[in-house]
């Protein structure tokens, strides 16, 4: 792996961050996905690099990142979550494939793998279940038991049309072995880009969802669940409209929610914690195609920072630092310039140093890309 060592001189930065670049893959046609999993059992974070216009769905076992095949004949794959549903330590990965936005052209599969004796072999498939735009998968933590249930999200309703898919999108549920759909939110409407599982009060997981209505936090309990408004997001005229990727956070001991708006919008928003509201602060508005989006404590000051990135012309990763204890004011670096069309990040530990590193999965670049902190903690 070559490396390229980025320094970071930003004035406002409170100290030097210094990173250095490697590659992972730059085999791929479109990265999409990057899954992050011990895959091996053996302590390390192996990397799952979803290619959407690939036809095999590939690893990458840690440390030296060495390629095995998952699945092979995958097509469109578009989401992966890993989850060790039998408890024999191997976890099992769930996969959502033959994606596309179009429900009348949209199969939408929906797949569960397991590992065989010797995990570096094609593990072995069994469908669970289809729906047109099957888009986002997610194991969700409803009791904080560790017992996990799986959530399908599609994109859209399953007759919708663009350019305001104006029809309601369910989530599905689906408890292990049984594998039966339930529909546990039914009031979504027009695209829902993102949910994601968040501790928010008590033992279990709640779950954030983004979506042309916003950002919603989804309370479970029997029946349909019930959701909280915390922003319309992106205030223009859909399609142009709410949110497209959200990732909780903190400064210090305050909450914060980070997104991108609108759907594949242009904007970084940081939505800090105002009472029963959310004080809305938009940090970057010059992106094309933002897709990227993660949070996490890089320098271990006790402040989560933001990366995000996109996938359009000109196509940069940012990391943004927060600047003073309110979680309004941010100072950005780039990253990354023209090395990586991000389209997911991860922070993590992937190097086994105790701190915090830094996984993306490239798009038009067809690469997976390796930030390691060298100084600055």
């Amino acid at each position: 792996m070559r490396g390229l060592l980025f320094l970071f001189s930003a004035a406002l930065l409170a100290q030097q961050l210094q990173f250095k670049d490697s590659t992972v893959t730059a085999g791929l046609n479109t990265g999409y996905q990057l899954v992050a999993a011990d895959l091996n059992a053996d302590g390390k974070l192996d990397l799952v690099a979803l290619d959407e216009r690939g036809s095999e769905l590939a690893w990458f076992e840690a440390p030296k990142w060495e390629k095995h095949i998952l699945a092979a004949n995958i097509a469109r794959p578009i989401n992966l979550e890993c989850y060790d549903v039998d408890g024999d330590r191997i976890p099992e990965c769930a996969i959502a494939f033959h994606f596309e936005s179009n429900p009348a052209k949209s199969i939408g599969d929906m797949w569960l793998y397991k590992a065989g004796p010797d995990v570096r072999q094609p593990w072995t498939g069994k469908e669970i279940d289809r729906t047109p735009t099957a888009h986002r998968i997610r194991w969700i933590d409803l009791a904080g038991n560790g017992k996990k249930m799986l959530l399908l999200a599609p994109l859209v309703g399953a007759t919708a049309q663009p350019p305001l898919y104006d029809q309601d999108t369910p989530v599905f549920m689906y408890r292990p072995g049984e594998w039966k759909r339930e529909v546990v939110i039914n009031d979504l409407h027009g695209v829902a880009h993102a949910i994601q599982p968040v501790h928010w009060k008590g033992k279990g997981e709640s779950l954030l969802a983004a979506s042309f209505q916003g950002l919603r936090l989804y309370t479970p309990g029997p029946g349909n669940w019930k959701f909280t408004e915390l922003s319309k997001g992106d205030p223009r005229p859909c399609p142009e409209c709410g949110a497209s990727e959200v990732r909780l956070g903190k400064v210090g001991k305050k909450r914060v929610i980070t997104t991108i708006e609108p759907w594949h919008g242009n904007q970084v928003v940081v939505y800090v914690e105002n009472g029963k509201a959310w004080d809305r602060t938009v940090i970057e508005d010059s992106m094309i195609n933002g897709h990227a989006l993660a949070m996490g404590d890089v320098d271990g000051d006790g402040k989560d920072e933001i990366v995000a990135g996109f996938r359009g012309k000109g196509y940069k990763l940012f990391l943004y630092k927060a600047a003073d204890a309110t979680g309004k004011k941010w100072t950005r670096t780039v990253l990354d310039d023209g090395g990586i069309a991000a389209a997911d990040c991860k922070i993590l530990d992937f190097t086994g140093d105790g701190k915090p590193d830094i996984a993306c999965i490239g798009a038009s670049t067809g690469n997976v890309k390796l930030y390691t902190l060298q100084t600055g903690r």
